[in-house]
């Protein structure tokens, strides 16, 4: 802005070259209110009494104000600085000096209860953002008022979720102390004291934050949307406005008309999955999560479950009638006394429920229990949980999220969470809600591993489970829909081994679970040749065994089962040259060691004698040789487990004997 240098300073025109447009705009607006630079300050202060009204009918934004306002003083102390927050008014409630600029003539004007307007005190950054809405720097010169030239100040409104501005943070020094980094530090805290204002505006509300970065879902550049239980929108923080520039969001909006995904199936994808990718208005992707789970039930009934082949994106998408056949995992068992019992349980737990599958180590039980899955529930998602790595304390935000047992039995009760994030410096809080395996595995199958080692209160807890996925009364059970379909409790030991070590808890969790699943160790399935031919096309289909090699692999002891053969086919396989995997190319591969147990001569040519050989043999061994102690624990007469020791030993038993 230039002005003629023949007027004269009553006219009120000063000269500024180098002003921005937005601080010559201000000038315009002081002389218009017939402001003149070279004016003396004017002590414009509220009394004791009007302070203290105005502090009490702003008491719930100064609470939420405070903790940003220490946070940006921790960060510029000692720079001669003062932070201070002010209403829409311009009248600063609070304020916070460092003893540097205590000791400076300007301390005395930025004190509670003064008043910044621009037709009061001239152009200054907490005026200028009140009267443009937006972050401001105002340097040194630029002061409209020359008294204000040794100082510096940065400021940036604070909006509620009316796009109202509600208040300002200030930040302010001598002009030679000035940093550039101030003005995003007061940015920060202003967008931190929105974020605050803006949950406690919709306590109880769904608020779903939404970023186009997925990294950027935790931090507080994350757009925020309170939602009501129908799916409207109601409330929409200061980033979410910029990023949806256009959509009237002055009165309540249907999520569905501001991105390409419907509400109940967004909802659905965010609690079972923790994030959901979605089209906005504009066909850009943005990404989804929780930020506040609010009043949990009022939302959970709009959840209609859909097969995970039906895309969150085109709300009007329907999932397809017949689910696409999942492809079957090396392991899928085809031995027909595991498959008569995958049909007998495919029955029992059609409309879901819980089952012990127990079998030795490295069996595969895992995955034979998501053949079931695909039989009860096919294409539902999948989660596991080792219960050997857990304990009381651990347990429950693993399984049930940061909203605990009580977030999950009873959401109504549950109290938003605030946490923040260690990554992120602690001007970056935020509140996160992040689902448990619980809630991750809705409608599909939780599988605890080690489940003999849970935490009994886990027990106490996971019988709730059950005896709710046995009755699904939604007025009794509230967080039904959040259950899974299957829940596995898995274990290398037997049921009775099991129940024998179990804590009290555990043991009435078992009660409750009639369905059982016993998976055999490899060498004792009569499908472990398509075991071993699948697993070597997953590993290598380039490769194909011989009926030779298979008949050799077959009769080999697999110590852990699966796991061991898997990885001496791994290493077979690297190794051959050939197409055709030939038994000369693998027996360097299966050298026992000198106390590995092998069948008997005798036994080595069917499956089932050369595995009650091996038990015999392996149980002789750990006992002892307590030939007696062995009988015991078969059943076996002393004499058939004599038949299956070598001569020299038993004969040396009988010595002792």
């Amino acid at each position: 802005m230039k002005d003629d240098s023949s007027q004269t300073p009553s006219d009120g025109l000063v000269e500024a070259p180098l002003l921005s447009a937005q601080v010559a705009e201000s000038w315009e607006r002081c002389q218009f209110a017939g402001l003149r630079r070279e004016d003396p300050l004017r002590s414009v202060m509220l009394h004791a009494s009007e302070l203290r009204e105005k502090r009490e009918q702003n008491n719930a934004l100064i609470q939420l104000a405070q903790t940003e306002l220490q946070e940006l003083f921790s960060q510029v102390a000692g720079s001669n600085y003062v932070v201070a927050f002010a209403d829409n008014t311009g009248t600063i409630l609070e304020a916070i000096h460092d003893q540097e600029f205590s000791s400076s003539s300007a301390s005395r004007m930025v004190v509670p209860g003064s008043i910044w307007q621009e037709d009061i005190r001239g152009t200054n950054a907490l005026g200028l953002s009140i009267a443009t809405r937006r972050a401001s720097v105002v340097d040194g010169g630029e002061h409209y008022l020359s008294r204000l030239d040794q100082i510096s100040c940065f400021a940036c409104p604070v909006r509620n979720s009316r796009n109202e501005v509600v208040g300002v943070i200030d930040a302010s020094t001598d002009a030679r102390s000035r940093q550039r980094h101030t003005l995003a530090l007061v940015k920060l805290a202003s967008v931190n004291v929105e974020n605050r204002l803006f949950r406690s505006e919709h306590a109880g509300a769904l608020v779903l934050g939404f970023h186009p970065r997925k990294e950027y879902l935790n931090t507080t550049s994350a757009a925020l949307l309170a939602l009501n239980e129908d799916g409207f929108v109601v409330g929409a923080n200061g980033s979410a406005q910029e990023m949806l520039q256009g959509s009237d969001l002055s009165r309540p909006i249907a999520f569905e008309n501001l991105f390409d995904a419907r509400f109940s199936t967004l909802l659905q994808e965010v609690l079972t999955r923790g994030t959901a990718m979605v089209k906005d208005h504009m066909r850009s992707t943005v990404y989804f999560t929780i930020k506040e789970i609010g009043h949990l039930m009022r939302y959970i009934n709009k959840i209609h479950f859909s097969a995970p082949e039906s895309r969150i994106f085109g709300g009007v998408s329907k999932a397809p009638s017949q689910p696409t056949p999942q492809p079957k995992a090396a392991t899928d068992a085809r031995d027909p006394q595991i498959l008569a019992q995958l049909d007998k349980l495919e029955e029992s737990l059609a409309d879901g429920g819980a089952l012990v599958c127990h079998g030795p180590y490295g069996a595969g039980k895992s995955v034979i229990a998501r053949q079931l899955l695909t039989r009860v529930s096919p294409g539902s998602p999948v989660l596991e949980l080792d219960c050997a790595l857990i304990d009381g304390r651990t347990y429950e935000g693993l399984l049930f999220g940061n909203g605990g047992r009580l977030g999950y039995f009873e959401p109504d009760f549950m109290s938003p969470v605030t946490t923040t994030d260690p990554r992120q410096s602690h001007d970056t809080e935020m509140s996160r809600v992040f689902s448990g395996k619980i809630q991750k595995s809705a409608k599909g199958m939780l599988y605890l591993r080690n489940a003999e080692k849970m935490p009994e209160r886990m027990a106490d807890d996971l019988l709730r489970v059950i005896r709710a996925m046995e009755t699904p009364d939604p007025d009794h059970h509230k967080f039904h829909i959040l259950l899974p379909n299957l829940l596995v409790l898995a274990s290398s030991r037997s049921r009775e081994e099991f129940a024998e070590c179990a804590s009290p808890a555990l043991r009435e969790l078992l009660a409750e679970i009639p369905d059982e699943l016993a998976v055999p160790s490899l060498n004792e399935r009569m499908d472990i040749d398509y075991v071993i031919r699948s697993t070597a096309t997953g590993l290598d289909d380039s490769k194909i065994l011989t009926v030779e090699t298979v008949r050799l692999l077959s009769q080999t002891y697999w110590p852990s089962s699966i796991r061991s053969m898997r990885k001496t086919l791994r290493q077979i396989l690297r190794a051959s040259t050939d197409q055709y995997v030939r038994p000369q190319q693998v027996a360097p591969f299966l050298s026992t060691e000198e106390d590995e147990v092998q069948p008997c001569p005798s036994c080595s040519d069917g499956v089932i004698k050369r595995d009650k050989c091996m038990t015999i043999r392996r149980t002789w061994l750990q006992n002892d040789g307590n030939i007696s102690l062995v009988s015991r624990k078969l059943g076996l007469s002393r004499t058939t487990i004599y038949a299956h020791l070598p001569t020299v030993e038993a004969v040396v038993d009988l010595g002792k004997k």
